[in-house]
């Protein structure tokens, strides 16, 4: 937006980008996670093909270096039930012209050796790729300020400010600071702000434990993505292990049963990191919605624009993200292919209910 030539102010509950995005693993990886085509797949993919010229940019702007890796990710089955799942979605993308290559547990060795040798067996994505998500924070930190961006940091927000159904700013410590625009992208958070104007949102937190590993040295260079569990190898010789999927509030908790489940399959898909220490442990929430899709655009509330819900895809979806909101801003009208993602899908689903 500052880029287009507008005058932009964020106000952060707490550090910038250091919430969920902060938390996350930085898999850029729709196809691994496709089983069908859909509006959603698209904007996925879209995101993906524009994230080396937005990590780049991130990085000549800022000067940190967002480590932005094209390794490509292994998915691995270990069970004959999951084998077929993956011939069946492989076979799906390879119909469709994407670049996928399906092929035996023994063959998937020959890739990356250190995989369980009872796998039965694999699918090679070399599109999907990983970004270090916390040094893209860092960077994006710095690249926002460098281009005008005003951040404000241990913000209290109370609400939005509207009036005769439009938005004209935001409540901060009590008081009023007007904006033309306000666009809301407060995470998991966005639902009760939203809800004081207004505007029903089901936006939910939903906690994701991690932890990281680290040995001598890396035992595989890419990206492993098994049934329960993935493995994101990092620069610095660590491994990320994720995700947990629970809905308990706004509670980030670490558990004795979310860890020990993610060292079970981490152990699982690569034997050999029973012996690496585990170095830390985290939890983030993630920003989800009742059909786990993203909520973008324009809503009832004139001048106000919605960018949230992006539940495991916020790392992936943020530069398509920032483009069709700033287009929404600047051009005055949501592109079509915004439609799908509007807050106006919850009203027509209640309503449908009735």
């Amino acid at each position: 937006m500052a880029q287009s030539g507008l005058k932009v102010a964020i106000f952060e509950r707490g550090r910038a980008g250091e919430e969920a995005s902060w938390a996350a693993a930085g898999m850029l990886s729709p196809q691994t996670d496709a089983r069908a085509q859909s509006a959603f797949f698209d904007l996925c993919m879209s995101s993906r093909s524009n994230y080396r010229s937005f990590a780049s940019s991130v990085a000549e702007i800022s000067g940190i270096d967002p480590q932005y890796q094209d390794d490509g990710i292994l998915c691995v089955a270990l069970t004959e039930d999951e084998a077929c799942e993956m011939a069946k979605w492989s076979a799906w993308q390879k119909d469709q012209g994407l670049s996928i290559d399906y092929a035996s547990g023994a063959a998937a060795r020959d890739l990356e050796p250190e995989i369980n040798v009872q796998a039965h067996a694999a699918a090679f994505i070399p599109a999907d790729h990983q970004i270090e998500n916390r040094r893209l924070m860092e960077g994006l930190s710095i690249a926002v300020r460098r281009v005008g961006v005003e951040i404000n940091e241990a913000a209290e927000v109370e609400g939005l400010i509207v009036e005769r159904g439009r938005a004209r700013g935001i409540l901060h410590r009590g008081e009023a600071v007007e904006s033309g625009v306000v666009v809301m992208a407060a995470g998991c958070w966005s639902g009760n702000l939203l809800k004081q104007a207004g505007v029903t949102i089901p936006v939910l937190p939903a906690r994701g434990q991690m932890l990281a590993l680290k040995g001598a040295a890396l035992p595989f260079s890419r990206v492993i993505h098994g049934h329960k569990c993935y493995l994101v190898p990092r620069r610095d010789n660590r491994i990320v292990v994720g995700s947990t999927i629970e809905y308990v509030g706004f509670h980030k908790g670490i558990t004795a049963m979310g860890i020990a489940s993610l060292l079970s399959s981490a152990t699982d898909l690569v034997p050999l990191l029973k012996d690496f220490e585990v170095v830390e442990t985290w939890s983030g929430l993630r920003p989800d919605t009742t059909d786990h899709l993203p909520v973008l655009g324009p809503c009832d509330i004139e001048n106000l624009y919605l960018a949230t819900g992006h539940f495991r895809n916020g790392i992936l979806l943020a530069p398509i993200t920032a483009q069709l909101i700033t287009q929404c801003i600047v051009d005055g009208s949501a592109p079509d292919r915004i439609t799908p993602f509007s807050a106006s899908r919850f009203a027509e689903a209640a309503s449908g209910a009735i």
